[in-house]
């Protein structure tokens, strides 16, 4: 009797997928779709460190950075085997390409695992621009139409944001050129190969300031307002766009996902061990120190953000397709 009931539960498993090792029994990779050093790089090794820290897992969280165009990562995630090991962070750009028809795929292609780490962007020109405020901006945007070169990502956050703030003056127009993320951005702002982008706070203190939080002088590249509701405690002389006079917040949150088909198993454990690495002392002094909110999303909640953010992103990202 025994034998045949062990021989029955083993056959349920077996159709209803559900793995019968314990999870995980090897590193579990985590992809991040652009260079190292920008947002999502940053946020995906202190997550790795953090779960260390909170001992969350049994396997160490690998972290891989895959150059490119973040469809490119992105894509090898959802293709790659939904075993349990392989996840993919990133943030509104995977909505964004599917908006603007940059990707050929869409979120709802893969499986939510996880939404941790909301933050806000600067809209970011060289020092010696001339250029000081929002206002001085979108003013020379208007009366010099298409001529202010703007590095984006096409399809994702810095080129929504950048169409959102365009949007605010009637008039102004930037044109948009494919440079990459953050760290790509900065570095083709700082030769002068663009007039502007947008980075996060946390590139903006990675890429800007000092380790005591001072000016680096040698930086060439300055800050001219925060997309966020409330000012960026790092850098509290830095108004919002809203302070500037002009309509527009923008804040974003850090998704994770897996592929399709991932057991349940790891995708709650994954989650399981993002939980417990937020609320670690590291975690914690990274969302103060880079100006994140604290966030946590999973199962329904994090199925109902997505669904929110989607239809409050694709109008822009339509509008963003004709820019």
């Amino acid at each position: 009797m025994r034998k045949l009931l062990g021989l029955a539960t083993a056959a349920l498993l077996a159709t209803t997928g559900v793995a019968l090792a314990e999870w995980p029994e090897k590193p579990v990779r985590l992809i991040v779709p652009f260079g190292a050093g920008g947002t999502s790089d940053q946020v995906a090794r202190v997550l790795q460190a953090s779960i260390e820290d909170a001992d969350a897992l049994s396997q160490p969280v690998t972290v891989v950075n895959v150059g490119g165009h973040y469809s490119i990562g992105a894509r090898q995630v959802m293709e790659s085997d939904p075993d349990g090991y392989n996840f993919v962070i990133i943030h509104i750009a995977l909505m964004g390409g599917e908006g603007t028809g940059a990707l050929d795929f869409s979120w709802r292609d893969f499986k939510p695992v996880a939404a941790t780490g909301e933050f806000c962007l600067l809209p970011m020109v060289r020092k010696d621009s001339g250029i000081d405020s929002v206002g001085q901006l979108l003013e020379k945007a208007k009366a010099e139409p298409d001529t202010l070169i703007m590095g984006v990502n096409i399809g994702a956050i810095n080129h929504l944001a950048g169409v959102m703030l365009q949007e605010t003056l009637p008039g102004a127009k930037f044109r948009f050129a494919q440079v990459g993320g953050g760290t790509a951005n900065f570095t083709a702002l700082t030769g002068a190969q663009t007039n502007l982008t947008v980075l996060s706070g946390a590139e903006v203190i990675n890429f800007t300031l000092l380790p005591d939080g001072t000016d680096n002088p040698e930086s060439q590249i300055k800050p001219l307002a925060y997309t966020g509701p409330e000012r960026f405690e790092g850098l509290p002389d830095i108004p919002t766009v809203t302070e500037e006079g002009f309509d527009m917040t923008f804040c974003i949150k850090n998704w994770i996902f897996a592929p399709k088909d991932t057991p349940q198993e790891a995708v709650d454990g994954f989650a399981n061990a993002v939980g417990a690495a937020i609320k670690t002392e590291r975690y914690q002094k990274f969302l103060a120190d880079k100006g994140f909110s604290e966030s946590f999303l999973t199962g329904d909640a994090l199925q109902a953000d997505l669904d929110a953010t989607w239809s409050a992103i694709e109008p822009v990202a339509k509008l963003a397709a004709q820019n």
